[in-house]
């Protein structure tokens, strides 16, 4: 099965609206409504797992959670992102997608339930329970990637290529919604009934029903109808397919290195985004660790800012200030130097945590989190940008593999290197100026990168002009 074409003498229509291109591509496409039920469901089931996870392990007043633990559980939520990619690559590039999904749907759907019967045995109280919470969940999380990866590669088998770029914009930002209605709601059940075990129990059911849905829409799809084609597997060698995953995983970071280097901006935007994600990690587990305290310490007193809804409301308005990012950093880079704008957005995420971190108050840390949100992600738009332009599309694959990692790594390092100053309380001055002095590093990198580059160009203007 080859993909969807359209006939190359049909002229697209740019100004076709966006919802007559989905409507176009339901009609004329073979299978897209069964792959996209399959994907949202996959994405509720994440949702509602990520936000499960994040309560026992988090906010479950069943055992006093420790930094070490809050740090591990970020690095199972997160680092399968950085390190899955090329393996799945290399599975699904060989074998028959819609088998290698379904299979991992179906293991993930079994991770899950063990997950449930671990948690509500109260066997995650125990050391080895911990680390096998830990190691399902690195399990399900893992294939989730997997499955997303492998519904995406399959986009252009059910879909025209005239109604394509269209088509996944929609199912992406319907995926994004899709996920975070999951975990929201996840959050507001567990507000309502504790982050107790039996309450996380009962919380993860629904993903498990959601998994099933997504494999039953997979499976009813015909054999090969997601690709690869077989004139396509025949090129493949099974006996070097992990082998060539692993030298593609190495090979794409280091000329992801070698293409970041090659640009003065991209190094230098890339240097921000990885000191602040290790910034905000610092931060996060400090947050964490202190709404948990402020909840004992209020039980009973009547509604405060603590536990998992404070957690909730603090990522809400990080968010927030994402969202005005994508407003002020593409008016911001029109007015000024990207590399000064990187700077701005570390400049102010700095003084946002030197204001509101040291009161150590969930008030002041939700407040101040927009400003930080909105500092960080303008960094972050940045280095996009920058990747965009400044970088060969011949290895533009390769530094967004590099910014994928460092995105994801950097944030759990912030964590683990500070896991022996934290407090059990989270009430460390100290610790909580440390990301502010993060920030500030990256904005002065940023200055002087900028200063220098604009002497050299003086003088290099100089230089022509003598010549001349």
């Amino acid at each position: 099965m080859t993909s969807l074409s359209a006939d190359p003498t049909e002229p697209s229509d740019p100004a076709e609206p966006p919802r007559g291109r989905m409507s176009a591509a339901l009609r004329e496409s073979d299978g897209l409504g069964r792959l996209s039920t399959a994907r949202l469901a996959a994405l509720l089931s994440e949702g509602i797992h990520q936000a499960a996870l994040g309560g026992v392990v988090l906010f479950s007043p069943e055992a006093a959670t420790t930094p070490a633990a809050i740090a591990g559980g970020f690095a199972v939520m997160l680092l399968p992102y950085s390190i899955v990619g090329p393996f799945a690559a290399a599975a699904l590039d060989r074998w028959d997608r819609r088998v290698v999904v379904a299979v991992a749907a179906l293991v993930r759907t079994l991770a899950i339930v063990a997950t449930i019967v671990l948690i509500a045995a109260g066997a995650v109280r125990t050391g080895p329970g911990l680390a096998a919470l830990f190691g399902l969940s690195l399990v399900a999380i893992g294939l989730g990637r997997l499955i997303n990866t492998g519904m995406t590669a399959a986009m252009p088998k059910v879909v025209p290529d005239r109604v394509l770029a269209a088509t996944n914009s929609v199912l992406v930002t319907a995926g994004s919604v899709i996920t975070a209605v999951g975990a929201v709601a996840a959050f507001a059940v567990l507000a309502v009934l504790g982050a107790g075990d039996a309450a996380v129990s009962w919380t993860l059911a629904p993903s498990v029903i959601t998994a099933l849905v997504g494999v039953w829409a997979i499976l009813a799809l015909p054999r090969r109808h997601l690709g690869p084609d077989d004139d396509e597997i025949g090129r493949h060698d099974d006996a070097r397919t992990t082998g060539d995953a692993v030298r593609a995983f190495g090979g794409g970071l280091a000329e992801g290195v070698r293409a970041a280097r090659s640009s003065a901006l991209v190094w230098v935007s890339l240097t921000g985004v990885t000191l602040g994600r290790a910034a905000f990690g610092i931060t996060t587990m400090l947050a964490i660790l202190l709404l948990r305290d402020v909840e004992s310490a209020s039980a009973g007193s009547g509604p405060v800012i603590a536990g998992m809804g404070g957690f909730g409301l603090m990522s809400a308005t990080v968010a927030a200030g994402m969202g005005v990012a994508a407003v002020v950093a593409p008016w911001a880079m029109a007015r000024a130097r990207r590399i000064l704008v990187v700077a701005a957005g570390a400049v102010l995420a700095a003084i946002a945590q030197a204001v509101v971190g040291p009161t150590l108050n969930p008030t002041a840390l939700v407040l101040g989190a927009i400003a930080i949100g909105l500092g960080t992600q303008v960094v972050k738009l940045v280095a996009d940008n920058a990747m965009q332009t400044d970088v060969p599309d011949t290895r533009r694959g390769g530094v967004f593999a590099l910014q994928d990692a460092l995105f994801n790594s950097a944030f759990v390092v912030g964590m683990v290197a500070a896991l022996p100053l934290v407090p059990a309380d989270g009430r460390s001055v100290s610790l909580m100026l440390v990301p502010a002095v993060l920030y500030g590093v990256s904005a002065s990198i940023a200055v002087v990168v900028a200063t220098r580059s604009e002497a050299e160009a003086e003088r290099s203007g100089g230089q022509r002009a003598t010549t001349h």
